[in-house]
Formats: structure tokens, sequence, C-alpha cells
């Protein structure tokens, strides 16, 4: 019976521990950078055009991370789901060796990325 009482102590005391947690994550300064409000920030999406003949890959790093792959043929535009920054943007297809590196500043609106063709061996 001690052992059930002790269990339960220790149970509610982490539930409420737990509950204070979010309040600690929180930035001192509301107004920092790193707090993004998404309802005033304009989003950004993304166009591609794949013209390799298989599947494409494009991954995002900077503030915020995004990966998007279509194995459509021709233009593919995203949902604007890209957050204002500095991006490096990795291109991969699967008909295709090897990769294609971009660095592409985003502040709204359409990133757009130039057609990608595989190139056959001649």
């Amino acid at each position: 019976m001690k052992t059930l009482r002790f269990f339960t102590v220790v149970l509610v005391a982490v539930l409420l521990i737990s509950s204070w947690a979010p309040a600690y994550a929180l930035p001192a300064d509301t107004n920092s950078p790193s707090i993004i409000d998404l309802a005033k920030t304009k989003l950004a999406r993304l166009r591609v055009t794949n013209k390799t003949g298989g599947a494409l890959y494009i991954s995002f790093s900077g503030p915020r991370g995004y990966s998007f792959s279509t194995s459509s043929q021709g233009k593919t535009t995203f949902e604007s789901v890209i957050q204002p920054g500095k991006y490096n943007i990795t291109v991969r297809a699967s008909a295709c060796s090897g990769e294609l590196h971009y660095k592409r500043n985003v502040k709204g609106g359409t990133v757009g990325l130039p057609p990608f063709v595989c190139k056959g061996k001649k």
C-alpha cells in the first residue's frame, strides 16, 4: 500500500513539473527574431520544372528545413510553406547521378529553380 501511494505522489509531481516546462522554453524577449508570427509572415512556395524522366528531390536547409519531391514531369508548384530566410538548396533526381546546389534568399512569393534535365551519354 505504501508503494502505491509513493508512485501516486511521484506521478502527480512529474505531471505538475511537466506542465510548467513550456513556460521555461519561451524566450525572455517576445520581440526576438526567433519568434515568427505566421499570420503576419509572407510564406513562399516552390516551383520546379522536372524533365528528368524520374523523381525530383529538393531539400532546403537554413532557418528551417524543408523537403519536397515530385515524380510528375513538367511544372510543379508546391504550397506556400517556406518561411523567409537564406537557404541552401540541394536538388537530386532519381534518373540522374549527382546533385545540384543553389543559394537563395527567400522573402516570400515564389522560389523558382531552373528546369532540370538529365543529360544522356553520347
